[in-house]
């Protein structure tokens, strides 16, 4: 089949961490395609490092996802996009938001999503189905290559104790806007592995700083970068976390681990469950106990 070969190409993909995760499985089967187009990524500001690293990306333009009364700022963003002239759109994440983009400010250009709202079995079958519609082969889609984001962390690992290949890593957190996603009892986790002789290094994100509290301080990792977070994560024994982005980070690196499900979400739907890397879900996360886990 003869591939056009698109000058400019748009994927528009804002967050959350985990769903970025997956999308770059899709990104590369995007770039696999269009090996000499120009690729740039429309996303969330907090992500933009992120993807500046992104092998399959060219150019990043950050979205601040402003509110739409705020005329400013969308004319600002209205401006990056359109004095890039796109050729094609690829819309990863199926919002509102891209979606008044496409109608404003993107109308006359290839547009590549989903055509309805009906929400597929998860979302990165979504994202499989939307490039097998579009005739693009599906190679890489099923997971994420993340070598290119390891960074080395001896320095790290030495300023806790902790060995290459011998400890476990506990993730209690989750985003701060789905606070009921966090299974409530790693500190007896971590006191109980602590305890057997195990290696600990537990890792907490900036606004987490009540979940620190209740941890054993010297196995707190914080203030970690995208990239050396991945490089803790690659070089643990196992991984127990939520559904959470560091989690779906270690299942797509082939770490062995378990994440943890309560009722408000789905381990089917979030596809974090790889060959390596199990899921145990429960209707009520304060009843699970660290015997259980």
């Amino acid at each position: 089949m003869t591939v056009r070969n698109y000058e400019k190409i748009l994927i528009i993909k804002h967050g959350a961490l985990g769903d970025i995760i997956q999308s770059f499985s899709i990104i590369r089967d995007i770039r696999d395609h269009y090996p000499h187009s120009s690729i740039t990524l429309l996303t969330d500001q907090s992500y933009v490092k992120f993807f500046q690293r992104c092998p399959h990306i060219d150019y990043v333009i950050p979205d601040a996802r402003a509110p739409f009364w705020r005329i400013d700022q969308q004319l600002k963003l209205k401006k990056a996009i359109q004095e890039q002239h796109f050729e094609k759109v690829f819309d990863l994440q199926n919002s509102d938001r891209s979606r008044m983009y496409r109608k404003v400010w993107l109308a006359n250009q290839d547009w590549i999503g989903r055509q309805n709202r009906q929400s597929p079995e998860s979302g990165l079958a979504g994202l499989i189905n939307l490039l097998e519609n579009s005739g693009i082969p599906v190679n890489s889609s099923h997971s994420s290559d993340l070598s290119w984001m390891l960074d080395d962390v001896n320095h790290i690992l030495d300023n806790h104790n902790l060995n290459q290949g011998k400890y476990i890593i506990l993730v209690p957190g989750s985003s701060a806007n789905h606070a009921e996603k966090r299974w409530p009892h790693y500190a007896n986790l971590a006191d109980r592995l602590i305890n057997s002789g195990h290696q600990v290094g537990i890792i907490v994100g900036p606004d987490e700083t009540d979940i620190v509290k209740k941890m054993p301080l010297e196995s707190i990792l914080k203030d970690l970068s995208w990239f050396e977070l991945a490089g803790v994560l690659n070089s643990a024994k196992f991984v127990v976390g939520n559904d959470t982005g560091p989690c779906h980070i270690a299942s797509h690196l082939g770490r062995p681990g378990l994440a943890i499900f309560g009722p408000t979400t789905s381990a089917a739907r979030s596809e974090i469950g790889r060959r390596n890397f199990k899921t145990l879900e429960v209707n009520n996360l304060r009843e699970l106990s660290a015997d259980t886990v």
